[in-house]
């Protein structure tokens, strides 16, 4: 059996396809990214009036703050280094889902509008009340991701000791 402390550094230690495949996590995100611009810009019903300039960044921010850690664990070869900065962008993600669920920004029954009419059909069923739960759902998953996010990275650092090690 080998050491924790040899067990932690092979598992710290990413592969070449591993820092490679983060990034797919940032091209699904740059798509996202793009399809919100895109319901901005065609003014596709959306966005509602009440999209002003706090929930525009409370969604675009976390978008933008989560393409940072795969390119550090790109760089850097390494999972725990780019731990704080995901536990930022996880915390992000649940403020400004906060903001959105309280502001609601959205009307749904549009959110099919950048797609071939015969690819609607597949978003027809997302409305205002699933909407909301989706943010709901990243409120709580985002707060308790950054809060085991900054465990792990705390126990790779040795600043924790688990009993169960």
């Amino acid at each position: 059996m080998q050491p924790p402390t040899q067990v932690k550094k092979e598992i710290e230690i990413l592969t070449l396809p591993q820092r490679w495949a983060g990034l797919y996590t940032d091209v699904l995100m740059l798509l996202l990214l793009a399809f919100f611009i895109y319901h901005q810009r065609i003014n596709s019903g959306f966005f509602t009036e009440r999209f002003g300039l706090l929930p525009m960044l409370a969604l675009y921010v976390p978008i933008v703050i989560s393409l940072a850690p795969p390119l550090q664990r790109l760089l850097q070869g390494r999972r725990n280094p780019a731990r704080p900065l995901e536990a930022v962008t996880d915390l992000s993600l649940a403020i400004g889902s906060a903001i959105l669920l309280a502001t609601f920004p959205f009307d749904f029954s549009h959110l099919a509008e950048p797609f071939p009419p015969e690819m609607r059909f597949a978003f027809t069923w997302i409305n205002n009340d699933i909407g909301r739960v989706i943010l709901i759902l990243q409120v709580v998953i985002g707060a308790i991701s950054a809060i085991s996010t900054m465990y792990s990275y705390l126990k790779v650092k040795g600043k924790i000791h688990s009993r169960f090690s």
